[in-house]
């Protein structure tokens, strides 16, 4: 046999080659078909047989996914509105506020006299005050109540209704009901900042209970640098009128304080002017009886020393007619000139603790010679009293103070000095 030259053998293998391979390389261009999965059977009660289950169609399974969509488009719009609702609820709760202290404390006095007569040992709550504010960009309610275990239990100390005048972002306003006079310093000061846990004798004289019921412009100016209040007043305070509680004549009172505030330095002047009418058993008519007061007041800040802050502040008034305070009653003296100061110096030493010095003087009748009656000063004379105080702050929430007050009054040379020197150790807890 002869084989086939080498020269020819190389295009005939070629040729074998492409041509086995042919079939196999045009199956593979054609495209696949879907292999046709057998459809799931579920047996039936019969035994061994089956049915078969058909193809979930795609339309029900739209109509699920639209059924879903719209039910989460609700709950979306639902949180949207209690979101809302919050939100409202929020903004109320910011206008309101609600604040308080109490005034607990221990107060030992020493006896009138050598025979053991008089003063006292006693526990006290002095203040329970709750009090709440509520403000919009217009108006403002406030009502405070003093809540103690003595008559008359629970009383109202403030009850004022507001009206901001537009314009003045809330820095002016008319007020009208129950509320301080704006009257000097320490009257309008709180009673939980004061550091002597009592006011002076010549505040409590001239302005008993602080507070009356009228009506009263308020506002600051200039930065707030500048400040004035004045108003139209009753007079006769709010435990001082009628036995129905309302005022018993038709005289009102004109009272205002025109002040300043530097930041370091701050202080002002007030004026009182009104009448108050009396009807005495042999007074054929009713007499009215001047009534008017000037105070000048102001106020000292420093930060020179390295304990502490230092506060100095001050306060001269004189005027005519003022309430002598008779046991538990205060009766006003009508027409009767009176006049009184005090000065306090405040010392902190580092950030929680401070020391208090006030001087106060009181005389009832400008100038009246001092007497005395069974060996004793006249109810009349003139008192100073030394006040000396130290506080430590318990943080924000809590002040205690142990307080020593020394009335001194004056008497002629065959009277003596009452022992009346009054030990005050007072907790007070705010929120």
């Amino acid at each position: 046999m002869t084989l086939p030259k080498p020269s020819l053998m190389r295009p005939l293998v070629t040729a074998v080659v492409t041509l086995s391979l042919s079939p196999a390389l045009a199956r593979a261009q054609e495209p696949t078909a879907p292999v046709e999965q057998p459809a799931p059977q579920v047996p039936t009660s019969d035994e061994g047989a089956t049915t078969q289950v058909p193809p979930a169609d795609a339309a029900p399974a739209d109509a699920d996914l639209d059924e879903r969509m719209t039910n989460a488009e609700g709950k979306v719009a639902a949180l949207e509105e209690q979101n809302v609702e919050t939100k409202n609820d929020l903004i109320s709760l910011k206008k309101l506020k609600i604040s308080g202290y109490v005034q607990a404390r221990y107060q030992y006095q020493q006896s009138l006299d050598e025979t053991g007569v008089g003063g006292f040992s006693r526990f006290a709550v002095r203040r329970g005050r709750i009090k709440t504010t509520y403000t919009t960009d217009w108006a403002q309610m406030m009502l405070q109540i003093d809540a103690v275990p003595t008559a008359p239990f629970v009383t109202v100390r403030d009850a004022e209704a507001t009206l901001f005048i537009p314009g003045t972002h809330q820095q002016a306003g008319l007020t009208l009901g129950q509320m301080k006079w704006p009257f000097g310093y320490e009257a309008v000061q709180s009673s939980a900042d004061r550091e002597i846990p009592e006011r002076t004798r010549v505040v409590r004289a001239f302005l008993p209970d602080e507070r009356d019921r009228g009506v009263k412009f308020a506002g600051t100016f200039l930065e707030g640098k500048v400040n004035v209040a004045a108003g139209l007043f009753d007079g006769d305070g709010i435990f001082n009128q009628g036995s129905v509680g309302v005022d018993n004549d038709k005289e009102k009172d004109v009272i205002g304080r025109a002040g300043f505030d530097l930041g370091w330095l701050s202080g002002g002047v007030s004026g009182w002017y009104g009448h108050t009418i009396t009807k005495g058993p042999s007074d054929t008519f009713r007499k009215a009886h001047t009534r008017d007061r000037v105070a000048l007041d102001a106020q000292l800040y420093l930060d020179v020393l390295p304990l502490g802050a230092t506060a100095i502040k001050g306060e001269y008034i004189t005027g005519k007619s003022y309430w002598k305070s008779s046991g538990d009653v205060k009766v006003e003296q009508p027409g009767v000139p009176a006049s009184g100061w005090y000065g306090l110096i405040v010392q902190n030493v580092g950030l929680s603790d401070a020391v208090a010095v006030r001087y106060d003087f009181f005389d009832p009748e400008n100038g009246r010679k001092n007497s005395a009656s069974e060996g004793r000063p006249a109810s009349n004379n003139s008192v100073g009293t030394l006040a000396v105080a130290v506080l430590h702050y318990f943080g924000e929430n809590l002040k205690v103070t142990a307080a020593y007050e020394m009335p001194m009054t004056a008497h002629p040379d065959d009277a003596k000095d009452p022992h009346d020197n009054l030990f005050t150790f007072q907790m007070q807890a705010r929120y």
